[in-house]
């Protein structure tokens, strides 16, 4: 058998992906600090160890260096572009992920998850897409999760139609898996992200295309009225945003060790970074 660089030691190579705001952008550099720090607990908490992190940026937050440790797995990849104030497109963000998917297409490619850097991954994430996606499959979905107010720590599990007519996945960036074959000339198997489009839409388009994807039965936890979400300030749906944030601290129920663990962390972790309000 020809060697296949998505393989290491029978296992396909798993990546994450993370583009982060830049310092001179941010809203409060702090609070991305925090929120950084959060994700990476998350990921740093998987069942699977085998994993790689790419982290796409402008600057490196103190948390990066704190959480890391020089650990091989983790990358910072510098960008190299001047820095632009946010706006509705986000392109800032599209730039990063794309230099993102090229440094795992040079290296042979493998699964590809990307990871807004205020998300949270379920524990046992890499190991379920790992076992999930079968050689015929081009990624997953993850279609059930919890959102998570940080202005109070209120949290629901989705879906929940009180709060979101949709499933997860219609809602958070962070919820896709793609199997990424950089040499292979079919368009979908080697950039299904291309040929997908947008993650709301991704089981649509695959039924349309007559390719498979698989539900990967493993929570992401979405963090939202961090101050930080870009979706809450910049683009036609802002005002929208805030209201489905309303919505979670009306229907949701105050986050407790049981959810948190999930995703590595405490209640206590959690309030250490947050900023929860008694009024809201």
């Amino acid at each position: 058998m020809a060697f296949d660089p998505r393989f290491s030691a029978g296992k396909e190579r798993f990546t994450f992906g993370v583009p982060l705001i830049a310092r001179e952008a941010a809203r409060d550099w702090t609070r991305v600090n925090d929120l950084l720090y959060l994700t990476l607990r998350s990921v740093l908490a998987q069942s699977d160890r085998d994993f790689r992190l790419i982290l796409a940026g402008h600057d490196l937050p103190p948390c990066w260096r704190a959480l890391t440790r020089d650990d091989p797995r983790f990358r910072f990849l510098q960008a190299d572009w001047p820095v632009e104030r946010p706006s509705a497109a986000n392109d800032d963000s599209g730039c990063k992920k794309w230099r993102i998917k090229e440094a795992v297409w040079r290296e042979g490619g493998g699964l590809l998850m990307y990871l807004d850097a205020d998300d949270l991954v379920g524990r046992n994430l890499v190991e379920t897409a790992r076992r999930s996606i079968g050689p015929g499959q081009i990624g997953g979905v993850i279609d059930k999760g919890f959102v998570i107010d940080f202005a109070s720590l209120y949290a629901a599990k989705l879906p929940d139609s009180r709060i979101f007519d949709g499933d997860f996945h219609h809602l958070c960036g962070s919820s896709t898996v793609a199997r990424l074959e950089p040499e292979n000339p079919d368009p979908m198997r080697r950039d299904p992200h291309r040929e997908l489009g947008s993650h709301h839409v991704w089981l649509e388009a695959a039924a349309k295309a007559n390719v498979d994807l698989v539900r990967l039965p493993v929570p992401v936890g979405y963090l939202v009225n961090t101050e930080e979400n870009h979706s809450e300030h910049h683009g036609p749906f802002a005002e929208w945003r805030r209201e489905f944030n309303r919505a979670v601290r009306s229907s949701g129920e105050p986050i407790a060790d049981d959810i948190a663990a999930n995703f590595g962390l405490t209640r206590e972790i959690l309030e250490e970074k947050s900023f929860v309000q008694a009024d809201f």
